[in-house]
């Protein structure tokens, strides 16, 4: 029989072969029949023997390799929490404004002095319940306090108010497409106007739709400019 690489073996199979053949030994079996029948080195079971007469066959049960010993303890992983938590890298010096495992590596060298690798951190991270999340877009413009004003005293007058007429509230935008792309402004010598060839057949198309809390949706295309009798048209 070709000897088999132990090696190969999951460590539930491992484990499984191991306990089968000390039980087979101490039912009369010999040592060698027993280990050639499973295709292993000859001198393998005799150290299996040994270890369960000295420590019981729960010492024979498969253990997970420790691994190596991390570089940042508990306290350390937490203070790297506590930089990300509600933050973003551009409070600590550098030009990007999300974070990503290159980033964190960096900030843990730079603080801490210790060099970790990028496939450490995102162990490091998933142990601290950190995922990587698409960003919601927030214009840095908008202003919490009117926000919660009109969530919390306008917007349930406005209501109030809609169902005393019988009436509906509809959010409204608009927006437009043009086939000829917008300029903006380009580098060149002074005095030397650079030119930018365009197409001369300009084409363009707006719409108007409105959405209410129901779902209900209304849309309008028009090539026009939107004016106060193409509004009240829609409306």
């Amino acid at each position: 029989m070709k000897q088999l690489d132990g090696r190969t073996l999951s460590h539930e199979m491992s484990e499984h072969i191991r306990l089968m053949a000390v039980r087979r030994v101490r039912d009369g079996e010999r040592p060698s029949e027993v280990i050639r029948s499973y295709g292993l080195c000859r001198t393998t079971i005799y150290k299996w023997l040994r270890v369960s007469r000295a420590r019981g066959e729960k010492a024979l049960a498969s253990r997970k390799a420790p691994g190596p010993t991390p570089k940042l303890d508990a306290r350390q992983k937490q203070q790297v929490f506590r930089w990300m938590n509600g933050r973003d890298p551009r409070q600590y010096g550098f030009d990007f404004g999300l974070w990503t495992r290159k980033i964190v590596q960096l900030l843990v060298r730079e603080r801490f002095g210790i060099d970790v690798s990028v496939t450490a951190v995102g162990r490091m991270l998933a142990g601290l319940g950190v995922t990587p999340q698409k960003p919601l877009r927030r214009a840095h413009e908008r202003d919490p306090v009117a926000i919660a004003k009109w969530m919390e005293q306008d917007y349930p007058r406005l209501r109030a108010r809609a169902q005393r007429r019988g009436a509906k509230i509809f959010f409204l935008d608009e927006a437009g497409v043009r086939s000829d792309s917008v300029l903006g402004r380009t580098w060149a010598p002074k005095g030397q106007t650079p030119e930018v060839a365009t197409s001369g057949q300009r084409q363009a198309i707006n719409a108007i739709s409105a959405v209410n809390a129901r779902g209900e949706f209304w849309f309008k295309i028009y090539a026009e400019r939107l004016n106060k009798e193409l509004f009240l048209q829609f409306l």
